[in-house]
């Protein structure tokens, strides 16, 4: 699941950036033409976009990989119920 988050947030953060560069050369990505009113603003939220889908993948790699404590059980004693 967050290797597809990341890869979506890469995308969108490439996308979203890279229209507010190209708006100067006055050059767009096609896939992104029918935005070209809403320059630069869509490519700054889409940038911000996909750098939080950047951010929870990591997040949630991290959570994934950290040590699961199991719960501490206390030794039994004979004779003695557990």
């Amino acid at each position: 699941m967050s290797s597809i988050m990341m890869r979506i947030g890469v995308l969108c953060a490439v996308l979203g950036f890279g229209t507010i560069i190209l708006e100067q050369f006055d050059y767009e990505f096609r896939i992104l033409s029918w935005a070209s009113d809403m320059q630069p603003l869509f490519g700054i939220v889409l940038g911000l976009v996909g750098l939080a889908l950047i951010g929870g993948s990591v997040a949630l790699g991290r959570a994934k990989k950290a040590p699961q404590q199991a719960p501490v059980q206390s030794p039994q004693q004979p004779g003695r119920p557990g």
